[in-house]
């Protein structure tokens, strides 16, 4: 994939749904360690797909629950209205989810080492750009994967090797909390793990 060309968003879509072969995934992955306007756009497409969900699964939930009404609330129950209202709420949620995001920093930069000890510290950011300062001087690619403290995935990508380190952008918001990036060579093995930390202002 040209990186001067960009994503589209029945591909981003895709990416996020998991409806893409592996080799397209990689293919997408390594364009968008690349290019800022797809990660942004990515962030839409997720934020969207989420919400799309969450009123798919609430929407059954709710209905479900519902007592047996009568008169004027009968109305509520037709599918054209109940999808109008549940468009309305998505581009609610959508809506606040963005404005609380202007709050938060676009990007936070750390250059991470293997040295245990005191783990470099950030704010909450909307991606992070992360330099493994001690990585090997081989050009790679390497699969880098981003877990939280207990070893749940949050990222997995591939990035590639130059003079001053491995160059990693996690695009996506991470909580607060400590995180892993684990360095794996071209061939499966690990070769480095990096700390971080992301707190609050």
């Amino acid at each position: 994939m040209e990186q001067n060309s960009h994503l589209s968003e029945e591909q981003l879509e895709h990416y996020v749904t998991g409806r893409l072969p592996s080799s397209e995934s990689v293919s997408i992955e390594e364009h968008l360690l690349l290019c800022v306007a797809c990660q942004e756009k990515l962030d839409s497409v997720e934020d969207f797909t989420l919400g799309m969900r969450q009123a798919l699964v609430e929407q059954p939930q709710a209905a479900h629950s519902e007592k047996q009404t009568h008169g004027w609330l009968d109305w509520l129950k037709r599918p054209t209205v109940s999808m109008a209202l549940g468009f309305a709420a998505l581009i609610l949620i959508v809506a606040v989810f963005s404005n609380s995001r202007a709050t938060i920093a676009p990007t936070a930069s750390l250059v991470l080492t293997a040295v245990r000890g005191e783990m470099p510290q950030t704010t909450v950011a909307q991606q992070y750009e992360l330099r493994l300062a001690d990585s090997p001087q081989e050009s790679g690619p390497f699969r880098v994967d981003v877990v939280t403290a207990n070893g749940a995935p949050v990222w997995s990508g591939l990035a590639a090797g130059g003079p001053g380190g491995v160059q990693v952008t996690e695009p996506r918001r991470l909580d607060q909390g400590d995180y892993f990036v684990r360095l794996y060579s071209p061939d499966g093995k690990i070769l480095r793990e990096y700390g971080f930390r992301v707190r609050v202002k």
